[in-house]
């Protein structure tokens, strides 16, 4: 019986791995790996330290591709047998667009080839046929219910008896006191096709929470906030002014509980939907309130949370000028490209990336602001429909926010021993796919720890839920940001999705 396919979590033996957790990025790896620079791949992959090492999976996309795609795609054969030594797994596919089969998507090889780069072609041939498929599926995206279901454990994994599939964990009988309860399912009773969606930091506004304020669960809850934020949330969500309830250490927690709020609200107006769900996700904080509707975390622990990723993240972004941009119109190759291009112009120490993908030939970019002033000439001469500075605290979802992602690791590790798996499917920002309930809330810390400094998958996260046979949606929160997003990414389905405002 053949052994086991193994988990591709970066193999190469070194006695500084998974020491800690050290911030150092996918990102890092793709672009060591676009450009060639072994000395920097060495560090990452092969004889780092526990500062230097890349702890991370080799096999993850950045955008569509991963590092092994854009080494093939530049010629790096050096920087590939690397990657193969650090197994990454030829077979995976880059991700392809709305509506096109997933086996279409591009292998490294293709890559290699497209670009004339017969060497790297006849070396990740010959890898392809010595590699067996391992935890990615045919189409080369991430088997997560394979690799997830599974708690992590710190020993060696346990043989297998030979593919057999592992059952995901029930889910507890109760979520924390003072989480609504958004996700809990009587055992009699199913799931139902239904999607909670939370919205993130620019859907605020002043007057926000005015029309649930006097709901006895939505009372509560502010009076917590209040009492953990030490300032009264309810008057700046009513009165502003609109400049500070934007300002991100306040926007945060703002958003986190009207979020929660809109939960409440839906509770009234369809039950079922509301305490039945199939899965749940949110977009950038969101992501947040998702997790602790799902009774991953309590409301108290949540809401802490946040307080600290707000003002973490506020603080990163005064750190030298940032900025970032809306683009719309441009296929994300090309936008990737213009991003890369932008760097070298703005020199040394400049950062341009994609920050999210909201929905088709929908992004936000985000960097120094130099590198993002350039990514906007840019793309405008390539043609973009849209592309517009934003009014934002900082470049989220870069290397710039990797400071704040710092401080968020150890509250995150105090918050694992009290957090519990989800009731419910959960669809994470970093992956674009989902966690199935039950899932060890290791998987979710270490997701969570990549967040601030990876891209928002938002619209691939959307795509799988619909794939995944959900057909309706609700957006809980303030204003109607995820719905206006849901009609560029399926047009049928916007018209199953409601916004329940507060």
């Amino acid at each position: 019986m053949a052994p086991a396919p193994a988990r591709f979590i970066n193999p190469i033996p070194n006695p500084s791995r998974y020491q800690k957790y050290n911030g150092v990025t996918l990102e890092s790896l793709c672009e060591a790996a676009y450009h060639g620079n072994m000395e920097k791949l060495e560090l990452l992959l092969k004889s780092g330290n526990a500062d230097e090492i890349f702890n991370g999976d080799v096999n993850m996309h950045l955008t569509d591709v991963n590092a092994l795609h854009m080494a093939a795609m530049a010629g790096q054969e050096g920087a590939v047998k690397l990657l193969l030594d650090a197994q990454a797994d030829p077979h995976v596919r880059c991700v392809v667009s709305e509506g096109k089969d997933p086996q279409s998507g591009e292998t490294a090889k293709d890559k290699a080839g497209k670009f004339k780069h017969q060497n790297i072609v006849t070396l990740l041939k010959s890898a392809e046929e010595k590699t067996p498929p391992g935890w990615y599926q045919a189409d080369g995206i991430g088997n997560n219910r394979k690799l997830y279901a599974k708690p992590v454990e710190q020993s060696a994994p346990k043989p297998t008896d030979g593919g057999k599939k592992e059952e995901a964990k029930p889910a507890p009988k109760t979520a924390p006191k003072a989480a609504p309860k958004a996700a809990s399912q009587e055992k009699s009773e199913p799931s139902l096709p239904v999607a909670l969606l939370f919205p993130g930091q620019g859907s605020q506004y002043v007057k926000m929470l005015d029309g649930v304020k006097d709901v006895p669960e939505v009372k509560e809850m502010l009076s917590k906030a209040n009492s953990i934020l030490g300032y009264d949330l309810l008057d700046m969500c009513l009165k502003g002014p609109e400049e500070k309830l934007a300002e991100t250490k306040y926007c945060q927690p703002a958003m986190f509980v009207g979020g929660l709020a809109g939960v409440c609200k839906l509770k009234s107006q369809n039950a079922a939907a509301s305490e039945r769900p199939r899965c749940m996700a949110g977009l950038s904080l969101g992501e947040y309130t998702a997790l602790c509707a799902a009774g991953v975390l309590s409301f108290e622990d949540g809401l802490r949370l946040v307080k600290l990723r707000g003002e973490a993240m506020q603080e990163a972004a005064q750190v030298g000028k940032q900025a970032m941009l809306s683009v719309a119109g441009l296929d994300q190759p090309v936008l990737e490209q213009c991003c890369l291009e932008a760097e070298k112009k703005a020199g040394s120490g400049s950062v341009c990336r994609i920050a999210n993908a909201l929905f088709p030939k929908g992004f936000s970019c985000a960097g120094t602001e130099g590198a993002v002033n350039h990514l906007k000439e840019l793309a405008e001469k390539k043609g973009a429909l849209q592309a517009k500075l934003l009014k934002t605290g900082g470049a989220f979802h870069t290397s710039l926010m990797q400071p704040a992602q710092e401080k968020l690791e150890k509250a995150l590790q105090e918050a694992l021993p009290k957090m519990n798996p989800p009731k419910c499917d959960v669809y994470m920002n970093v992956t674009g796919e989902s966690l199935p309930a039950g899932t060890n809330p290791k998987i979710i810390l270490e997701l969570l720890q990549k967040q601030l400094t990876s891209p928002v998958l938002w619209s691939s996260s959307v795509q799988k839920m619909i794939k995944d046979g959900i057909t309706d949606f609700y957006e809980c929160g303030p204003q109607k940001q995820l719905k206006a997003m849901m009609k560029r990414i399926d047009n049928k389905v916007w018209n199953k999705t409601q916004s329940i405002e507060v």
